[in-house]
């Protein structure tokens, strides 16, 4: 379906073939018909683009010797050790031991005592029975009390209001 490239006009194929020869000067005819057609011109603008350009050559050592140069560039500037001196780094050794003994001491004093816990004095006899299991069943106690004789009954009855009521 595709007839293929069209056809171009002679001017544009003579100018197209000096700037394949020579994209940097392809002649005045050519000059002439680049300032006309826009088409030639982005023709020869990518010539131009594909140019092989010879590459940048840096002498042997280049950037061997190249960050002793920077760094005689810089400015020089004097050590610590020079500008302090050593009566500087005795003050500094002083005040860290300073610091250091008073963070001790601080440390030290506010320590907090020593507390132990105690709990209240139980009284000597218990009337109330534990049980060995946690959850028992209360099914059982009321069974105990309906299983008993009158004469018991009864007996337990006193028992019940002669006891102290719990406080709780």
């Amino acid at each position: 379906m595709n007839p293929g490239p069209l056809p171009l006009p002679a001017a544009c194929a003579a100018a197209l073939a000096d700037i394949e020869t020579d994209p940097l000067d392809p002649g005045p005819a050519a000059e002439a018909h680049l300032k006309v057609c826009t088409a030639c011109s982005e023709a020869r603008v990518v010539f131009l683009a594909q140019e092989d350009s010879p590459d940048a050559l840096a002498p042997v050592g280049y950037f061997d010797h190249l960050p002793g140069r920077i760094l005689r560039k810089l400015p020089a500037r004097p050590t610590l050790r020079r500008h302090l001196g050593p009566l500087g780094w005795a003050a500094a050794a002083v005040v860290l031991m300073a610091v250091g003994t008073g963070a001790f001491l601080a440390g030290r004093a506010n320590r907090t005592p020593y507390v132990e816990a105690t709990l209240p004095r139980q009284p000597d006899i218990l009337e109330v029975s534990t049980s060995d299991t946690p959850f028992h069943n209360r099914e059982e106690e009321a069974a105990q009390i309906q299983a008993l004789s009158p004469e018991e009954m009864k007996a337990l009855l006193k028992r019940l209001d002669a006891a102290p009521a719990p406080t709780r």
